[in-house]
């Protein structure tokens, strides 16, 4: 790599820690995917920054906004600038010498770029250089594939180190990806048997061949319930919430909230809820958190009175067509649904009775970005 941090034509990115990021991405079970979402994070942040002040327009994420789902298997920063597709490859090794694109950037066609990136992350200095770029054309024509790793790499030599002419040039013809006669088709319950089969794999993306893994990736509510799935949360427990004990996440709403915000969120109709608690969901299709809330009656015989609720977290509205479902956890079978209108500040569930102890799912859903919460009441 010729990197060399006082070069201007290498531009070095401020990249400070941020705790909110570590908080997002603490939840993820795995390690090395926890730490990779933390540093694509810290990434993003940096070149959306970068990008405004640079060329005096802010890009967009693509295809979602945070693509957890996505970076919990897969490196690689994803910007929408105008037209162009750009995907930045982080490395936190200094002594690289060649480009390292994952096959999933180069050869599906909804993923595949204009622009791919080389960076090398710092935290311990807190930055991020930029030491080289290529267009697809070049990337296709000059790199070699590593079929054990599903990559291609591109040697430094090959890239093109002097950031102060990129995307001034004319945008270069982008050849057709490579794949779509390669790839498979899935059956919706075949796919689902799949996801099955991968959650606990250390390395999804190498199970399976190609033609069907890129299949599966390019479908983004498979994607979701990949991640879903491989973070095998346990469920809710509404008894240990009696006693206190609160899952990660979760709080008693008056941890949640300042207290002065508390009478935003509405009540039993009897407003005598023993409890009330709540987790910040995020779906990479919100441009916010969201909150979904749950007040619990016991009453005397035991049975649980349940309302649950979903809220904005820093906006005033909900984004319109959220969904919130109520589902038996064992057989996925829907009780109830309930979507958000373009004004909605809240929507809820309406209030149920249950035993204690019945498995229930909470499914929220906006676009193809899905998060479900499994629970014991």
């Amino acid at each position: 790599m010729s990197l060399l941090f006082d070069n201007p034509m290498q531009p070095v990115l401020a990249l400070p820690a941020d705790p909110a990021c570590w908080q997002r991405s603490a939840f993820i079970s795995d390690p090395a995917a926890r730490w990779r979402s933390y540093l694509h994070q810290l990434g993003l942040k940096a070149l959306m920054l970068w990008f405004e002040e640079e060329f005096d327009h802010t890009p967009s994420p693509w295809p979602t906004v945070e693509p957890f789902d996505i970076w919990h298997v897969v490196d690689g920063l994803t910007l929408l600038f105008g037209n162009l597709r750009i995907v930045v490859i982080l490395s936190e090794t200094i002594d690289a010498a060649e480009l390292n694109v994952p096959q999933e950037w180069v050869d599906l066609p909804n993923l595949s770029a204009d622009y791919y990136i080389a960076a090398y992350v710092d935290v311990d200095e807190q930055r991020l250089a930029l030491w080289g770029y290529t267009p697809y054309s070049q990337l296709q024509e000059r790199s070699t594939y590593d079929a054990l790793e599903r990559k291609y790499c591109l040697d430094d030599s090959d890239l093109i180190q002097d950031f102060s002419a990129f995307l001034v040039a004319p945008k270069l013809e982008q050849p057709a990806a490579k794949s779509p006669s390669q790839l498979v088709h899935l059956s919706t319950a075949h796919a689902e048997s799949v996801i099955q089969s991968l959650a606990y794999a250390p390395e999804p993306r190498l199970v399976l061949p190609f033609s069907q893994w890129g299949t599966l990736f390019s479908n983004g509510q498979w994607r979701q319930q990949l991640y879903q799935l491989s973070q095998n949360t346990p469920p809710v427990s509404i008894e240990n919430w009696l006693e206190n004990i609160f899952e990660q996440g979760w709080q008693p709403l008056e941890s949640l909230l300042p207290q002065p915000s508390t009478p935003r969120f509405r009540s039993s109709a009897s407003g005598t809820a023993v409890l009330t608690c709540g987790k910040k969901i995020f779906l990479n299709t919100a441009s916010d958190d969201l909150l979904l809330m749950f007040s619990v009656d016991i009453e005397a015989n035991k049975r649980r009175n349940i309302r649950i609720q979903l809220y904005p977290s820093g906006e005033t509205i909900l984004p319109s067509n959220v969904m919130l479902a109520l589902e038996l956890s064992e057989t996925g079978e829907l009780l109830k649904t309930v979507k958000a209108g373009e004004h909605d500040d809240y929507i809820q569930i309406p209030p149920f009775r249950c035993s204690a102890g019945q498995r229930l799912r909470v499914h929220i859903q906006l676009a193809d970005s899905i998060c479900q919460e499994d629970f014991i009441s």
